[in-house]
């Protein structure tokens, strides 16, 4: 199935201005010490990534285990990039003032950045593809969450979703859709509702009893619909495909599993699949840029196989900071050693928890950033 037609304009190629004047903490700074300026990241075929510093300790963290490191200045040229020998991305960590994530006021559909946005929704996931006058979501996170995907959305200028997909059903991913339709007042009719145009999902067989669920099909249920495997969606410069559907009896590997096109970069999107499942989807889907990791960096989700097929050049786990789960698993970033790896929120980042320390398993290019991650894609 395709969605709307494709739009003959295309989106500007220059990365937007970031918010100017921000304040920006002692701790920083470039791997050699330097003070990064936060104002430039903008040539032609260049990814930014931007980041909201959130918790105290975790920025000391970073400052002790990293001397600082926060920002990784190498080189990344996507796989289209590199086909067409531009020189691709370049990789940016930029702290951003105040609750609109590209300065100023929210932009409209024609002139704001493509990106993928890694929304900050505590333990469970969210993420929000942002094309030439389309958008696509994928998970809402938890209830509570809500609020946090309505500003990520706002800072697009987003009032409108064009694709909504929940991977599977549990609550840390199903969770913030209802209250987010619903616009930041809450209440659901007014004119800060947001519009959602069409919803996939895994398919409704065996689907969980819980109130969560039960709210997504009273608000949903004569909307949603279940795509097949293969199937893809396509407008506005994102493309998604559906390239495996779990078959295990848990939920988690019920989840169906995407390859997310945008501009020139390239997602694949595990939900919380398994390791066996995860490995088929990514031999599927192919080479991609990034990939999403699945079920939260926990060990259960993880094969090297995983890796041999997707060949990312950078890893996103999606974490709760200080999470009672023991997210990310100390395995998994050992594993990865070799990859640049962004977790959005850990457990174990402290001597007072439960759960094994991280700073042994976290390798060179590995980031811990307690907030939101923002990739701008050139187009």
């Amino acid at each position: 199935m395709r969605g709307p037609s494709q739009h003959a304009q295309s989106c500007p190629s220059r990365a937007a201005t970031h918010a100017r004047g921000a304040a920006r903490p002692p701790w920083w700074r470039g791997k050699g010490g330097e003070v990064v300026e936060s104002e430039s990241a903008r040539a032609i075929g260049n990814m930014e990534v931007s980041l909201v510093p959130r918790a105290e300790s975790l920025q000391v963290f970073f400052r002790e285990q990293h001397r600082g490191g926060l920002v990784d200045t190498s080189g990344m040229p996507t796989r289209r990039a590199r086909a067409r020998g531009a020189k691709g991305w370049k990789i940016w960590a930029l702290a951003i003032a105040g609750g609109i994530l590209w300065g100023g006021a929210p932009r409209a559909a024609e002139s704001r950045p493509w990106a993928l946005h890694f929304v900050d929704v505590g333990q469970g996931a969210a993420l929000v593809a942002v094309g030439h006058e389309s958008a696509v979501v994928i998970d809402s996170g938890p209830s509570g969450s809500a609020e946090a995907l309505l500003k990520g959305l706002e800072g697009h200028g987003i009032k409108r979703v064009d694709l909504w997909i929940h991977t599977h059903f549990d609550a840390d991913h199903l969770g913030g859709i209802v209250r987010a339709e619903a616009g930041m007042d809450g209440v659901v009719g007014t004119e800060d509702d947001l519009e959602v145009i069409e919803l996939w999902d895994r398919g409704i067989d065996a689907a969980p009893s819980t109130a969560v669920m039960g709210a997504y099909l009273d608000s949903f249920g004569d909307r949603r619909r279940r795509p097949e495997v293969g199937e893809r969606w396509d407008s506005g410069g994102l493309m998604v495909e559906v390239v495996h559907r779990g078959s295990e009896e848990v939920e988690n590997g019920r989840g169906i599993a995407l390859r997310l096109d945008v501009g020139s970069a390239s997602v694949l999107v595990l939900g919380d699949l398994p390791a066996a499942e995860g490995v088929l989807a990514a031999e599927r889907g192919g080479p991609v840029d990034v990939l999403w990791a699945s079920h939260h960096g926990a060990a259960n989700g993880f094969d090297p196989a995983l890796i041999d097929h997707a060949d990312p050049s950078a890893v996103v786990i999606s974490a709760g900071f200080r999470n009672s789960y023991c997210h990310p698993a100390p395995e998994v970033l050992s594993w990865l050693q070799a990859r640049t790896v962004w977790v959005t929120g850990a457990a174990g980042i402290g001597a007072d928890g439960r759960c094994p320390g991280l700073a042994g398993s976290l390798g060179g290019d590995h980031r811990v950033l307690g907030g939101e991650l923002v990739l701008a894609v050139d187009p």
